[in-house]
Protein backbone atom coordinates (compact mmCIF):
# COMPACT_ATOMS: atom_id res chain seq x y z
CA UNK A 1 0.00 0.00 0.00
CA UNK A 2 1.16 3.51 -0.90
CA UNK A 3 0.10 6.72 1.11
CA UNK A 4 -2.06 7.81 -1.99
CA UNK A 5 -3.46 3.81 -1.75
CA UNK A 6 -3.97 4.49 1.89
CA UNK A 7 -5.44 8.25 1.80
CA UNK A 8 -7.66 6.83 -0.74
CA UNK A 9 -8.96 3.88 1.59
CA UNK A 10 -9.87 6.23 4.51
CA UNK A 11 -11.83 8.66 2.29
CA UNK A 12 -13.62 5.66 0.84
CA UNK A 13 -14.09 4.41 4.81
CA UNK A 14 -15.44 7.55 5.54
CA UNK A 15 -17.61 8.28 2.81
CA UNK A 16 -19.71 4.64 3.46
CA UNK A 17 -19.78 5.46 7.85
CA UNK A 18 -22.70 7.29 8.65
CA UNK A 19 -21.76 8.61 11.22
CA UNK A 20 -18.74 10.42 9.65
CA UNK A 21 -19.93 14.00 8.96
CA UNK A 22 -16.69 14.72 6.80
CA UNK A 23 -12.91 13.69 6.31
CA UNK A 24 -10.30 16.67 5.76
CA UNK A 25 -6.53 15.56 4.83
CA UNK A 26 -4.30 18.11 7.29
CA UNK A 27 -0.58 19.07 8.21
CA UNK A 28 1.30 19.71 5.33
CA UNK A 29 -0.26 17.66 2.70
CA UNK A 30 -3.49 19.51 3.10
CA UNK A 31 -1.86 22.16 3.16
CA UNK A 32 0.20 21.76 -0.30
CA UNK A 33 3.66 21.81 0.81
CA UNK A 34 4.14 18.00 1.86
CA UNK A 35 7.14 15.97 0.15
CA UNK A 36 7.32 12.56 0.16
CA UNK A 37 8.54 12.01 3.45
CA UNK A 38 5.36 13.61 4.93
CA UNK A 39 2.54 11.73 7.07
CA UNK A 40 -1.17 11.71 6.48
CA UNK A 41 -3.04 13.90 8.75
CA UNK A 42 -6.76 13.09 8.61
CA UNK A 43 -9.07 15.36 10.20
CA UNK A 44 -12.56 13.20 10.54
CA UNK A 45 -15.77 15.09 11.32
CA UNK A 46 -18.24 12.74 13.59
CA UNK A 47 -21.91 13.96 14.27
CA UNK A 48 -22.34 14.58 17.54
CA UNK A 49 -23.69 12.12 19.07
CA UNK A 50 -21.68 9.61 17.78
CA UNK A 51 -18.39 11.83 18.93
CA UNK A 52 -18.20 9.63 22.17
CA UNK A 53 -18.47 6.26 20.16
CA UNK A 54 -16.30 6.79 17.81
CA UNK A 55 -13.12 8.18 19.86
CA UNK A 56 -13.47 4.73 21.56
CA UNK A 57 -13.08 2.81 18.49
CA UNK A 58 -10.81 5.01 16.49
CA UNK A 59 -8.49 2.27 16.78
CA UNK A 60 -10.97 -0.42 15.52
CA UNK A 61 -11.86 2.05 12.61
CA UNK A 62 -8.47 2.06 11.60
CA UNK A 63 -7.42 -1.28 11.21
CA UNK A 64 -10.16 -2.04 8.84
CA UNK A 65 -8.47 0.14 6.45
CA UNK A 66 -4.98 -0.81 7.45
CA UNK A 67 -3.79 -2.76 10.30
CA UNK A 68 -1.39 -0.54 12.90
CA UNK A 69 1.78 -2.11 14.15
CA UNK A 70 1.66 1.41 16.63
CA UNK A 71 -1.65 2.79 18.27
CA UNK A 72 -0.98 5.83 20.21
CA UNK A 73 -3.36 8.54 21.39
CA UNK A 74 -1.12 11.28 21.85
CA UNK A 75 -2.67 12.96 24.49
CA UNK A 76 -4.58 11.34 27.15
CA UNK A 77 -8.12 12.73 27.26
CA UNK A 78 -7.53 14.41 23.67
CA UNK A 79 -8.89 12.53 20.27
CA UNK A 80 -5.79 12.74 18.57
CA UNK A 81 -4.44 9.44 17.18
CA UNK A 82 -0.75 8.65 16.09
CA UNK A 83 -0.47 5.44 14.04
CA UNK A 84 2.51 3.27 12.10
CA UNK A 85 1.93 0.43 9.67
CA UNK A 86 3.69 -2.42 8.48
CA UNK A 87 4.33 -0.58 5.39
CA UNK A 88 6.28 2.35 8.01
CA UNK A 89 3.17 4.82 6.53
CA UNK A 90 2.73 7.51 9.41
CA UNK A 91 -0.79 8.43 9.79
CA UNK A 92 -2.13 11.13 12.37
CA UNK A 93 -6.53 10.65 13.01
CA UNK A 94 -8.20 13.57 14.95
CA UNK A 95 -12.00 13.25 15.95
CA UNK A 96 -14.09 16.34 15.86
CA UNK A 97 -16.98 17.46 16.27
CA UNK A 98 -18.99 20.02 13.09
CA UNK A 99 -18.89 22.79 16.05
CA UNK A 100 -15.23 22.26 16.68
CA UNK A 101 -13.04 22.87 13.25
CA UNK A 102 -10.19 24.92 14.14
CA UNK A 103 -8.76 24.31 10.58
CA UNK A 104 -8.45 26.53 7.03
CA UNK A 105 -9.24 26.47 3.39
CA UNK A 106 -5.16 27.11 3.58
CA UNK A 107 -4.02 23.94 5.65
CA UNK A 108 -7.45 21.54 5.31
CA UNK A 109 -7.88 19.86 1.79
CA UNK A 110 -11.65 17.89 2.01
CA UNK A 111 -11.58 14.46 0.84
CA UNK A 112 -15.30 13.91 1.74
CA UNK A 113 -17.61 16.85 2.51
CA UNK A 114 -21.01 16.43 1.37
CA UNK A 115 -22.59 18.97 3.92
CA UNK A 116 -20.10 21.75 2.51
CA UNK A 117 -18.07 22.35 5.97
CA UNK A 118 -14.78 23.26 4.09
CA UNK A 119 -16.40 26.31 2.52
CA UNK A 120 -17.38 27.39 6.12
CA UNK A 121 -13.79 27.33 6.98
CA UNK A 122 -11.51 30.94 7.36
CA UNK A 123 -9.72 31.66 3.93
CA UNK A 124 -6.36 31.36 6.02
CA UNK A 125 -5.56 30.86 9.94
CA UNK A 126 -5.55 33.35 11.99
CA UNK A 127 -2.32 35.50 12.47
CA UNK A 128 -1.23 36.22 15.99
CA UNK A 129 2.00 37.13 17.71
CA UNK A 130 4.55 35.63 19.93
CA UNK A 131 3.09 34.72 23.37
CA UNK A 132 5.09 36.81 25.86
CA UNK A 133 4.15 34.06 28.40
CA UNK A 134 5.58 31.27 26.07
CA UNK A 135 8.87 33.22 25.58
CA UNK A 136 9.47 33.40 29.20
CA UNK A 137 8.63 29.91 30.20
CA UNK A 138 11.25 28.72 26.85
CA UNK A 139 14.17 31.27 28.58
CA UNK A 140 13.20 29.94 32.21
CA UNK A 141 13.48 26.38 31.36
CA UNK A 142 16.52 26.79 29.24
CA UNK A 143 18.57 28.69 32.63
CA UNK A 144 16.96 25.83 34.78
CA UNK A 145 18.32 23.15 32.68
CA UNK A 146 21.50 25.33 31.75
CA UNK A 147 21.86 25.67 36.03
CA UNK A 148 21.92 21.84 35.83
CA UNK A 149 25.23 21.61 34.10
CA UNK A 150 27.94 21.62 37.33
CA UNK A 151 25.79 18.26 38.24
CA UNK A 152 26.42 16.07 35.51
CA UNK A 153 29.86 17.19 34.82
CA UNK A 154 30.46 17.24 38.90
CA UNK A 155 29.11 13.60 39.24
CA UNK A 156 30.98 12.38 35.75
CA UNK A 157 27.46 11.98 34.05
CA UNK A 158 28.75 12.76 30.84
CA UNK A 159 25.88 10.53 28.89
CA UNK A 160 23.60 12.67 31.03
CA UNK A 161 25.24 16.05 29.51
CA UNK A 162 24.94 15.08 26.26
CA UNK A 163 21.45 15.36 26.80
CA UNK A 164 21.23 17.99 28.22
CA UNK A 165 22.86 19.87 25.60
CA UNK A 166 19.93 18.27 23.48
CA UNK A 167 17.01 19.89 25.78
CA UNK A 168 19.23 23.27 25.75
CA UNK A 169 19.29 23.20 21.64
CA UNK A 170 15.51 21.93 22.11
CA UNK A 171 14.51 25.35 24.06
CA UNK A 172 16.94 27.63 21.71
CA UNK A 173 14.18 25.91 18.37
CA UNK A 174 11.57 26.40 20.83
CA UNK A 175 12.38 30.28 20.92
CA UNK A 176 13.31 30.45 17.44
CA UNK A 177 9.63 29.43 16.35
CA UNK A 178 7.52 31.50 19.07
CA UNK A 179 9.72 34.52 17.52
CA UNK A 180 7.77 33.82 14.17
CA UNK A 181 4.60 33.19 15.70
CA UNK A 182 3.46 30.36 13.08
CA UNK A 183 -0.18 30.66 13.45
CA UNK A 184 0.12 26.58 13.35
CA UNK A 185 3.19 25.04 14.88
CA UNK A 186 5.80 22.95 12.47
CA UNK A 187 5.96 19.44 12.32
CA UNK A 188 8.48 18.39 14.72
CA UNK A 189 10.55 17.22 11.50
CA UNK A 190 10.16 19.88 8.89
CA UNK A 191 11.58 23.20 10.91
CA UNK A 192 12.48 24.68 7.35
CA UNK A 193 9.19 25.37 7.03
CA UNK A 194 9.10 28.32 9.52
CA UNK A 195 12.68 29.01 10.27
CA UNK A 196 14.75 31.10 7.86
CA UNK A 197 17.95 29.82 6.61
CA UNK A 198 20.35 32.04 9.03
CA UNK A 199 18.30 29.73 11.94
CA UNK A 200 18.48 27.21 10.64
CA UNK A 201 22.59 27.56 10.08
CA UNK A 202 22.94 28.41 13.71
CA UNK A 203 21.51 25.38 15.09
CA UNK A 204 23.15 23.39 12.56
CA UNK A 205 26.38 24.90 13.55
CA UNK A 206 26.45 24.08 17.14
CA UNK A 207 28.74 21.38 18.66
CA UNK A 208 27.22 17.77 18.93
CA UNK A 209 29.10 17.30 21.97
CA UNK A 210 31.14 13.94 23.03
CA UNK A 211 30.44 11.89 26.29
CA UNK A 212 33.40 13.81 27.91
CA UNK A 213 33.70 16.66 30.46
CA UNK A 214 35.43 19.07 28.15
CA UNK A 215 32.88 18.53 25.01
CA UNK A 216 29.60 18.78 27.71
CA UNK A 217 30.42 21.80 28.67
CA UNK A 218 31.77 23.67 25.32
CA UNK A 219 28.24 22.60 23.60
CA UNK A 220 26.37 23.82 26.50
CA UNK A 221 28.14 27.22 26.59
CA UNK A 222 27.98 26.81 22.78
CA UNK A 223 24.34 27.19 22.95
CA UNK A 224 23.89 29.69 26.01
CA UNK A 225 25.81 31.97 23.44
CA UNK A 226 23.39 31.48 20.59
CA UNK A 227 20.11 31.39 23.05
CA UNK A 228 20.30 34.21 25.52
CA UNK A 229 21.33 37.42 23.53
CA UNK A 230 17.82 36.35 21.04
CA UNK A 231 16.25 35.57 23.87
CA UNK A 232 17.15 38.57 25.57
CA UNK A 233 15.79 40.59 22.35
CA UNK A 234 12.40 38.99 22.27
CA UNK A 235 11.66 39.87 25.74
CA UNK A 236 12.27 43.11 25.27
CA UNK A 237 10.49 43.35 22.15
CA UNK A 238 7.35 41.61 23.76
CA UNK A 239 7.69 43.38 26.93
CA UNK A 240 8.11 39.93 28.53
CA UNK A 241 9.67 40.27 32.34
CA UNK A 242 13.20 38.68 32.17
CA UNK A 243 14.02 35.76 34.95
CA UNK A 244 17.08 38.24 36.36
CA UNK A 245 17.23 36.47 40.16
CA UNK A 246 17.02 32.95 37.78
CA UNK A 247 19.32 34.00 35.79
CA UNK A 248 21.46 35.49 38.50
CA UNK A 249 21.38 32.52 40.02
CA UNK A 250 22.38 30.30 37.45
CA UNK A 251 25.39 31.82 36.57
CA UNK A 252 26.76 32.13 40.03
CA UNK A 253 26.16 28.54 40.64
CA UNK A 254 28.16 27.43 37.21
CA UNK A 255 30.58 30.23 38.23
CA UNK A 256 31.08 28.87 41.54
CA UNK A 257 31.41 25.27 41.08
CA UNK A 258 33.01 24.99 37.64
CA UNK A 259 34.81 28.52 37.83
CA UNK A 260 33.07 29.22 34.22
CA UNK A 261 31.25 32.43 33.11
CA UNK A 262 28.88 32.11 30.57
CA UNK A 263 28.72 34.35 27.52
CA UNK A 264 25.22 36.26 26.43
Amino acid sequence: MTRDDLIEHVRAAASADPRVVALFLGGSLGGGHGDRWSDCDFVLVATPESHAAFVEQARDWVARVCDPVLWLQIYPGVPLFLAVTEAWLRLDLTVTAPSHLNGSQATWRPLFDPQGLYDRLPKHPPSRSPDPTRVVAIIEEFLRSLGLLPLSVGRGEFVVGVTGVGHLRAQLIALLIESHAPSYPPGALHLSRVLDAEEIALIESLPSPAADRQSVIAASLACAAAFLPRARRLAERLGAAWPEALEAAARAHIRRELGIEIAG
